[in-house]
């Protein structure tokens, strides 16, 4: 069966153009922001809807609200900024999330069957992460000249989830950011 094919008018294509000076960003959202090491800054370009679940969070948390929102895309892509030594602590998604490194060097790690393992990523390197997978990232360098690295995420679902690792609850209930709707 063949494609149908759509003549859009010029401002319905133009409702789905996100350039990248008119993104907002936010450093909130989700419960590791705030702590020391996992500061980091989210530019949510095509988005999805939070899931349900009192400990599963949208990946790039509620505060970060989508530039093209009207569109169910099967995938939602957020650009992440951190200094070096930030990032975000472990966790798992129930999709597919992959990382394109935009600016600077960053450190993926995940658990492996032989205990946490990592890689070391550079500018327009790639690493893509089935479901169900622990695992985390955290910027080593910025571009020179610059404050912060980046990485554009590409996560699958129109509402994927995110949850934090056993170890990443137990630290932030310790550092009093665990939500107590999360209890």
């Amino acid at each position: 069966m063949p494609i149908e094919v759509i003549r859009p008018k010029k401002e319905d294509v133009l409702k789905c153009v996100a350039r990248f000076n008119d993104l907002t960003s936010t450093d909130k959202g989700l419960p590791d922001q705030p702590v020391e090491g996992f500061h980091r800054d989210f530019r949510n370009v095509l988005g999805f809807e939070q899931p349900q679940g009192s400990e599963t969070y949208s990946p790039i948390g509620d505060d970060a609200k989508p530039h093209i929102s009207h569109l169910k895309a099967g995938f939602g892509m957020a650009y992440v900024s951190a200094r070096p030594s930030q990032g975000v602590m472990m966790h798992t998604h129930d999709t597919n999330e992959s990382f394109v490194v935009m600016e600077g060097t960053w450190m993926f790690e995940w658990e492996g069957v032989d205990g946490d393992d990592h890689v070391i990523l550079e500018e327009q390197d790639i690493v893509s992460f089935p479901p169900g997978i622990q695992r985390r990232f955290e910027c080593q360098s910025a571009r020179e000249g610059k404050e912060q690295g980046m990485i554009l995420g590409v996560i699958g679902g129109d509402t994927p989830g995110a949850e934090f690792s056993p170890e990443s609850v137990e630290r932030l209930k310790a550092a009093g950011t665990w939500p107590e709707a999360a209890e």
